[in-house]
């Protein structure tokens, strides 16, 4: 599957938009939406095009001015090489763990004991006190996700989670994505949903504990992918 990520196609394809209208000084190139539509792919795939765009200096987003080209360094950058990534797209990271641990939330909240919650809480604590730490480099939630997964008492799940975190951390595109992130104003956001999902675990409820993993993921998806909608990250208001 590596060799035909759709958002290593959908980069070529805006790659080549760009080089037939290189010449056209009054071209712009237009909005994540506009592409998604023109392209027939989701949001999130336009999105991870863009990323790869970047990290290869064909664009750059800056802000409320949108994604702007950078035809000067365009011609030094391969077409083939946009297949050079290795692993899922963020998006796609995002989604697998949106299965895999909402599902541990679920069989969490059967399984965990008064020393888990009080070990979640103190994960939480961490997360308050590293405010000044980078989002990708904080070491709370990381360890919050790989508790609750412990807390299912099933290896296969913790490995599961586990490689989905390693992933995380290895993926230059995720790197790519965050520096776009207002910390500021997400990390609490993120912070009460680790909250609401050990008040879940707390009355041990599992569909309660399901829904709320799967809301706190959802919420950073919806993050990443509306960023833009708040003037940090690629299209310009429409």
């Amino acid at each position: 599957m590596e060799s035909k990520r759709l958002y290593q196609i959908v980069a070529r394809r805006i790659a080549r938009i760009i080089e037939e209208n290189a010449g056209n000084p009054d071209w712009h190139l237009p909005s994540e939406r506009e592409l998604a539509e023109e392209l027939q792919v989701s949001r999130t795939v336009i999105r991870e095009a863009v990323i790869a765009l970047e990290m290869r200096g064909v664009v750059e987003v800056r802000g409320r001015a949108g994604i702007v080209v950078l035809p000067a360094r365009f011609s030094q950058i391969g077409f083939d090489a946009i297949n050079t990534d290795i692993g899922p797209g963020p998006f796609e990271l995002l989604e697998a763990r949106l299965a895999v641990e909402s599902g541990a939330a679920y069989l969490a909240a059967q399984r965990a004991t008064n020393y888990d919650i009080m070990e979640l809480e103190e994960c939480i604590a961490r997360m308050q006190r590293e405010a000044d730490v980078p989002l990708l480099a904080e070491r709370g939630d990381r360890e919050f996700h790989m508790s609750i997964a412990g807390i299912t008492g099933n290896a296969i799940i913790y490995s599961m989670v586990e490689a989905l975190w390693a992933q995380r951390d290895a993926s230059r595109m995720w790197k790519k994505l965050h520096e776009h992130i207002h910390a500021e104003s997400v990390r609490p956001l993120w912070i009460g949903d680790h909250h609401a999902i050990v008040a879940a675990l707390k009355m041990r409820n599992p569909e309660a504990a399901h829904k709320a993993m799967t809301h706190h993921i959802s919420n950073v998806i919806s993050e990443l992918l509306q960023a833009d909608e708040r003037g940090r990250f690629a299209s310009p208001a429409e």
